[in-house]
């Protein structure tokens, strides 16, 4: 209740789930007297690290931020450390921008391979390559009046391939142009990195809240066991 009544926000905790709801593992802030007291100082600009576990509780991946001034910048790496992939977010008076890469197989340079350039006050992010078709997609999904006022409860999918997005996209009147190949595994790893950026850029209590940044809504929030401090994520591949 300490993130309801006092604007104050607790570690964030990610469920992920197949696009069946199955789930397949979880995602976890790092907790430590440090980090508490950076996360109520720094609020949307605060560094944090990720723990990306399956279902028994071993790390596939980790997402880690620094301090951010302005843009955020979200690297992702592998269980041995290794880092393959990144999310950039890039500064716009009202646009909501990131540029996504993976890492070359030398790993001296980034390679960018999508570009997300969504609305003011958007809840969807459509990632696109160099063409301007959509290769993947960050959407986050109404989970209801009372969920999105009074907690940091949040409902998301992602999609990573085009059978995915179609659906996503099915009966809108425009419907997007889709990329005609699907995304790699350090592509997904990085749209990942995009969507836990997304989250604490735009949708976290802070941000609602007025804490530093230029989000207006809730997205993932928490870090508790709490309904109001957990976040649903379904990933459809």
């Amino acid at each position: 209740m300490l993130n309801i009544l006092l604007s104050y926000e607790q570690a964030n905790r990610y469920a992920l789930m197949d696009s069946q709801s199955n789930p397949v593992g979880f995602m976890l802030e790092h907790r430590t007297f440090a980090h508490e007291l950076m996360r109520q100082a720094f609020r949307l600009h605060r560094p944090f690290k990720v723990d990306i576990v399956d279902l028994n509780g071993h790390l596939v991946m980790r997402a880690e931020r620094k301090f951010s001034l302005v843009n955020s910048r979200v690297t992702i790496s592998d269980h041995s450390g290794k880092v393959i992939g990144e999310s950039q977010q890039e500064w716009h008076l009202w646009r909501r921008r990131y540029d996504l890469f993976t890492e070359t197989a030398a790993g001296s340079e980034r390679q960018q391979f999508a570009r997300v350039d969504a609305p003011f006050l958007s809840w969807d992010f459509p990632m696109v390559d160099q063409s301007g078709e959509v290769m993947a997609g960050v959407f986050r999904d109404f989970a209801g009046i009372g969920m999105e006022l009074f907690s940091d409860y949040g409902l998301y999918a992602i999609c990573f391939d085009k059978l995915a997005l179609a659906q996503r996209y099915q009966g809108e009147a425009a419907s997007p142009q889709m990329a005609d190949r699907d995304l790699n595994l350090d592509e997904r790893a990085a749209v990942l990195a995009a969507a836990i950026s997304i989250d604490f850029d735009y949708f976290s209590r802070h941000s609602r809240m007025g804490g530093g940044g230029f989000g207006f809504f809730p997205f993932f929030g928490g870090g508790s066991n709490e309904l109001t401090d957990s976040q649903d994520i379904d990933i459809d591949t």
